[in-house]
């Protein structure tokens, strides 16, 4: 990568001086006070547009923030956002999916799954997001339909897929799934290592904070495997995955093994890896660096 842009250096400085790696990779209950005291409940914005239909609706007890146009669109995209469970979507995010919507031509939901200060732990968004989907189903095609999610929103994305499977119900699955930056547990000695390296460049993570965060996320809970690994995932039917990952982040640890699974169930992948670039930098295009991503993140939603 050329040298990095003025504001690219000047904002991992700022996050440099803050102590958000150190409390994100502090023990579990330390963590979730940080985060508990900005705890605010939901906040859905009112928004309005004249191209779009806008509203909130329930699904499983859980505010869904829909933007449909008119005529409604054929296909949807479901943006789960991430955050470890310790966050509600943010009002910017959901101007972020009326963007998206109409950037993309698409119809966007965005669930207000249960976050851990709701008594929630990762079973109980799972089970959210499939009644979600189910729910889904009965509007729109299967393969109409695009999974989208950063960081454990990714992890939820591609995870879903293999709850749907576990289900047994036979579910059709989404026609694709954008994963920006997919969270997992580390599965190998192999993956460990690079992890352990790559905390020399990423100012946010480390191998602890990932431990950290799936600490807080299942609540000590027993979950399947596919739950803690992206890597031991069951995806079959799946058709197609776009993964992205900052060349200087932690998750790029997981990136091949997750490729790899894929493929073996017959998934077409085509995996981005931003040199010099940040968590989530495609869905977040924070500096000059990071717009070709962001671009090739809006052509991939935008094909039909």
């Amino acid at each position: 990568m050329a040298k990095k842009s003025l504001k690219y250096r000047f904002l991992l400085g700022v996050v440099r001086l803050l102590p958000v790696k150190r409390i994100m990779a502090s023990p579990t209950e330390k963590t979730q006070r940080f985060f508990r005291k900005a705890y605010r409940g939901e906040n859905i914005p009112a928004l309005r547009d004249d191209e779009l239909d806008i509203s909130v609706e329930k699904v499983d007890g859980c505010s869904v923030f829909c933007v449909r146009h008119r005529p409604r669109s054929a296909r949807v995209g479901v943006y789960l956002v991430g955050g470890g469970m310790l966050k509600y979507p943010q009002p910017a995010q959901c101007g972020e999916v009326v963007k998206l919507a109409k950037a993309t031509g698409m119809d966007m939901v965005l669930p207000y799954y249960p976050i851990l200060f709701t008594g929630a732990t990762l079973p109980d968004v799972y089970a959210m997001l499939y009644a979600l989907y189910r729910e889904i189903l009965t509007r729109y095609r299967a393969e109409d339909v695009c999974l989208i999610g950063g960081s454990s929103g990714g992890n939820l994305a591609l995870g879903l897929v293999s709850h749907i499977n576990a289900m047994g119900e036979g579910l059709p699955l989404p026609g694709k799934i954008y994963a920006g930056s997919p969270g997992t547990l580390l599965l190998t000695d192999a993956e460990r290592a690079l992890a352990r390296k790559q905390e020399r460049t990423d100012v946010v993570m480390s191998v602890r904070a990932i431990e950290t965060v799936w600490d807080g996320m299942t609540g000590g809970r027993d979950v399947p495997d596919y739950m803690k690994y992206l890597q031991l995932g069951d995806y079959t039917g799946l058709r197609d995955v776009y993964m992205s990952f900052g060349g200087d982040e932690v998750f790029l640890a997981g990136a091949a093994s997750i490729k790899e699974r894929l493929e073996s169930f017959g998934v077409h992948v085509t995996l981005e890896v931003g040199e010099g670039l940040y968590h989530s930098y495609a869905m977040l295009p924070m500096v000059k660096e990071a717009r070709a991503g962001y671009q090739n993140y809006l052509a991939y939603l935008s094909e039909k």
